[in-house]
């Protein structure tokens, strides 16, 4: 959370002010610190659509702020802690904010609960602690949303089929008729010995695939966890707007 603390001299601020200007004066703070966190909204906002390649709605909406009161001169400028559904935006965007590995999505999480249930792969996990699975880029067999990314649906279907006790079995229960059948469609999982009996596969590096009739598609590479720097100045942006902003907002208000 961004809790930067105010202080502030009154009378350096706005002058000498009168008896009623004094009594006046919560108010009127109160108003400005309201209006400075969300001009520090704003303002981390606009940060992370210039930091970031692409920003999805619900990720500008994330940023949010708790007012003040007369009475409790206090504001917070937070990101959202939850989501009703997928990941945190507090936990995906804190290794930005912090610098260090990739949060580990509910996807990965998932796979790293999943036992691997192909005997080469010696009983551990789909995904072991410090691996995650990246979408491939190609146009075959993977969905892409308008902003060129694997759809939320594909991940949700790819993780039912892998979420089986036998990856390489339907699961007609969630999605109806055989899609083994001719013409049919399945997920499963390679690992690293599955893929190194192979010749023909243009990775060598596990995955998941796509089994689509008698084609054979790499639609999901199994990778390093990718680091990153604390290129995200969150803190920073929130604390620069916030003493620019409020003594300017403040002498704005009226007072006798």
């Amino acid at each position: 959370m961004i809790n930067p603390t105010i202080t502030f001299d009154p009378k350096e601020i706005l002058g000498k002010l009168s008896n009623l200007g004094q009594v006046q004066l919560p108010s009127a703070a109160a108003t400005a610190l309201n209006l400075t966190v969300y001009a520090m909204r704003e303002s981390i906002q606009q940060a992370a659509l210039v930091t970031f390649n692409e920003v999805v709605p619900f990720t500008l909406a994330s940023f949010l702020y708790q007012k003040g009161s007369p009475a409790n001169l206090e504001a917070v400028v937070y990101i959202r802690p939850d989501a009703p559904k997928g990941n945190a935006p507090s936990s995906y965007l804190a290794p930005h904010i912090y610098g260090g590995l990739a949060y580990r999505t509910r996807f990965a999480k998932a796979l790293g609960r999943e036992r691997d249930p192909s005997p080469l792969g010696g009983g551990g996990p789909i995904l072991a602690p410090n691996r995650v699975m990246a979408p491939t880029q190609s146009p075959q067999g993977v969905r892409f949303t308008n902003k060129g990314r694997m759809s939320p649906g594909q991940y949700e279907q790819i993780l039912a089929y892998l979420t089986n006790t036998d990856s390489t079995r339907t699961r007609k229960e969630k999605f109806g008729r055989d899609k083994t059948k001719a013409g049919g469609m399945r997920y499963f999982y390679m690992n690293q010995a599955m893929v190194d009996e192979r010749r023909n596969l243009r990775s060598s590096k596990p995955g998941v695939f796509m089994a689509k009739g008698r084609r054979l598609m790499r639609v999901m590479t199994e990778i390093n966890t990718p680091s990153f720097g604390a290129k995200f100045k969150f803190f920073d942006i929130g604390i620069a707007t916030a003493n620019s902003e409020f003594p300017r907002i403040l002498r704005q208000q009226k007072f006798l």
